[in-house]
């Protein structure tokens, strides 16, 4: 009896380390951040990635050893035909290894063929798409204003103008230099540019009309300035997309889906009406779905793609430089993606064994010390770079038509000079040969 308590006490698992020294083949994919290859200085490769810091903290836990077998298609796993699977699901479900270790979607189609744990990480789909900007033209400087704005204040000047040139030519008391047009001109521009002009008109019709003409000016120029630098600084568009479904208002915005994975299985078998129209307008463009790599280029490359992932693929690609992407994972329908979870064969006793042991990690904080890692730490894009991107700083090809008008100025008054220089010497020629001929 003492031998049959021994050997029971053996065969009868009592705690997560009833696995100790257990040899286990499992199943993986690479994909960063959850498990990818780096090389050392001596050319000897190392896996690393979330995935990896996750076993490595339950093999402290369980004491098992392992093996990796990486899928030989390099896909998640989803039905190819008669009870047949592909990839990671494919591996466990048809016996060729004890266990799949990798970010798997866990869903109700893969589930009727293999036993998840519980999730180490909750998911949810969402779209990714490059942050609008506004283009700037050569005369971004006149964009604080509309054109009906600018002809009145265009309009403006020119009547100030000649109001001070009829009060100068009308009135009694003497105007200084304003009696003509140029001179009423010059100095109400001045006024318009803050400037401090060299003369001032001395009738009290003119004040009047000079004070209410500085009152426009001063209105003017302090909302220009404050208009157009809020343009220049804070150009961000807000685009109308407030959850997925949204799409389908918008027909210029193509989108897409990783082909042959959870997320095309989840629009595909949806009963979610707008997600079956988004799957069959995907399905009849030659453009709806895209390997994640090619997808995440063409977000970057153009301002109409938008790319449909789980939440953590796009919470990761949100770390690169520029950091010029904006994920959106509010949708209407219920939580398309419980979480990922390691697979197992149906009915494998490690399937419990190892949620309770990540239900243990989970609550001690140790997967939350692993994600920060792996998508905070890690980051290329701070909270501080963030609120920096949001108020850029103004580059030349912005405010390039203010120098152009600059430029032109420049050059008119050169050609004047030049013309009057010409003329001037053209005339004393003229008049010393007038005074050699008499």
């Amino acid at each position: 009896m003492f031998v049959l308590l021994i050997l029971t006490s053996l065969l009868v698992p009592t705690s997560s380390n009833s696995i100790k020294g257990l040899n286990l083949t499992i199943s993986i994919n690479y994909g960063e951040p959850f498990l990818f290859e780096i090389s050392s200085l001596e050319n000897q490769t190392q896996k690393i990635g979330y995935i990896q810091d996750l076993i490595n903290e339950l093999q402290l836990r369980m004491g098992f050893e392992y093996n990796y077998v990486l899928v030989p298609d390099g896909n998640y796993g989803a039905p190819i035909g008669n009870d047949t699977w592909n990839g990671l699901i494919g591996e466990v479900y048809h016996g060729r290894v004890d266990m799949a270790a990798a970010d798997i979607t866990i869903n109700a189609i893969r589930s009727e063929v293999v036993d998840f744990t519980v999730p180490f990480m909750q998911i949810d789909y969402a779209m990714i798409f490059k942050k609008q900007t506004v283009k700037f033209d050569i005369a971004a400087y006149l964009m604080p204003f509309s054109r009906e704005v600018w002809l009145t204040v265009l309009g403006s000047l020119f009547l100030v103008s000649f109001t001070l040139y009829i009060f100068g030519l009308l009135g009694k008391t003497s105007n200084n230099q304003l009696e003509n047009i140029g001179s009423c001109f010059y100095f109400s521009f001045a006024c318009f540019l803050a400037q401090g002009p060299e003369t001032y008109p001395k009738s009290f019709p003119a004040r009047i009309a000079t004070v209410s003409w500085w009152f426009l000016s001063l209105a003017v120029l302090t909302i220009y300035t404050s208009s157009l630098t809020s343009m220049l600084t804070v150009n961000r568009v807000t685009l109308p997309l407030k959850k997925i479904e949204d799409l389908l208002d918008y027909p210029d915005f193509h989108y897409a889906i990783v082909p042959g994975q959870a997320g095309e299985l989840t629009f595909k078998n949806s009963t979610y009406e707008p997600f079956q129209r988004m799957y069959e307008n995907m399905k009849s463009r030659n453009t709806g779905f895209y390997e994640s790599p090619e997808g995440f280029n063409r977000v970057r490359t153009r301002n109409d793609f938008v790319f449909i992932l789980e939440s953590p693929y796009l919470e990761y690609e949100l770390t690169f430089a520029p950091c010029d992407l904006e994920v959106i994972t509010s949708t209407a329908s219920p939580k398309t993606g419980v979480g990922f979870g390691f697979a197992f064969p149906k009915g494998s006793s490690l399937t419990e064994l190892f949620s309770t042991n990540i239900l243990e990690l989970i609550e001690d904080g140790t997967i939350a010390t692993i994600h920060r890692r792996w998508f905070a730490i890690r980051s290329q894009c701070s909270d501080k770079k963030k609120l920096a991107a949001n108020v850029e700083a103004i580059v030349f090809k912005d405010i390039q038509g203010v120098f152009f008008i600059f430029g032109s100025g420049i050059g008119v008054a050169f050609i004047i000079f030049f013309v009057a220089s010409v003329f001037k010497v053209a005339k004393t020629k003229y008049n010393m040969w007038n005074s050699e001929t008499e």
